[in-house]
């Protein structure tokens, strides 16, 4: 099977402020989404935690370039990848053709307003997602009405404490002004049961990051840049923690950390 980007999967679908800047944002970090460094991060850690089939067919929800969705293709029947940015998917398309993957395919469209009928996948999965989109609840319910009864859904995403959580998002929304709300622990496994699913497992994990790196691929302007570090340089003198757990090293080089927590569950009957 051949890879192409679908038309756009929502004819409906109405384009929020928030909307256009996440496109905005991921138009310009596109290039480097690779497979190297924090893109493939986690991914063999996550994937131990979905258990894939062999006959799962799957569904990568706000899928960027589709890392979770390529590392997932060649342990499942079939994978479908959605997400906002066409530049996005082009790349994960392209590094898909590069790798011989031949059993996913890529569409634009809105992860709270999913195209596809109720109950259509046994795996449903997203990485690094529920963070960006504006409405989360949404997307967790539309992920969860595609789910097969006997289906999974699995949730990957970054989380901060509740007293830290105002100044990491403030932190975060200067680096991506498309950043919407990291969401404390507590509040994604709420998110999960509200919405109608029952949590089977969760297992959370600490991904340490470069600061340059990481302002690197957002585009970063300089200004803000010096910002950002100027407060975790703060914090690292003995200032008000900002939810990073940032660190120095030898070299002068900061690095900082992103707790993520995998919260897998299955629809409630």
């Amino acid at each position: 099977m051949g890879f192409r980007i679908g038309a756009r999967c929502n004819t409906g679908l109405v384009a929020t402020a928030h909307d256009d800047r996440v496109r905005e944002q991921f138009r310009l970090q596109a290039t480097t989404f690779d497979n190297a460094g924090f893109a493939v991060r986690g991914l063999d850690w996550i994937i131990e935690q979905l258990a894939p089939r062999r006959d799962d067919i799957a569904l990568d929800v706000a899928a960027g370039a589709a890392h979770l969705g390529r590392a997932l293709a060649p342990l499942v029947s079939h994978v479908s990848a959605i997400d906002l940015t066409p530049e996005m998917l082009l790349q994960g398309q392209r590094l898909a053709e590069g790798a011989g993957l031949r059993n996913i395919t890529f569409a634009v469209g809105d992860a709270t307003r999913l195209p596809w009928l109720d109950r259509q996948f046994d795996l449903v999965v997203c990485r690094l997602a529920l963070h960006q989109v504006a409405d989360p609840a949404a997307m967790v319910r539309e992920m969860i009405r595609v789910t097969r009864p006997d289906g999974r859904i699995g949730i990957t995403d970054m989380y901060v404490s509740a007293a830290e959580q105002a100044e990491a998002n403030r932190l975060e929304r200067l680096r991506d002004p498309s950043h919407n709300r990291t969401l404390t622990r507590e509040e994604i496994l709420a998110l999960v049961d509200e919405s109608g699913a029952e949590v089977v497992s969760q297992a959370a994990a600490d991904f340490d990051l470069d600061l340059d790196d990481w302002l690197e691929r957002s585009r970063t302007p300089e200004e803000v840049r010096a910002r950002i570090r100027s407060r975790l340089e703060q914090e690292l003198d003995g200032g008000p923690a900002t939810g990073l757990a940032p660190s120095r090293l030898p070299d002068g080089r900061i690095r900082f950390v992103h707790p993520w927590v995998t919260v897998t569950a299955t629809p409630r009957r």
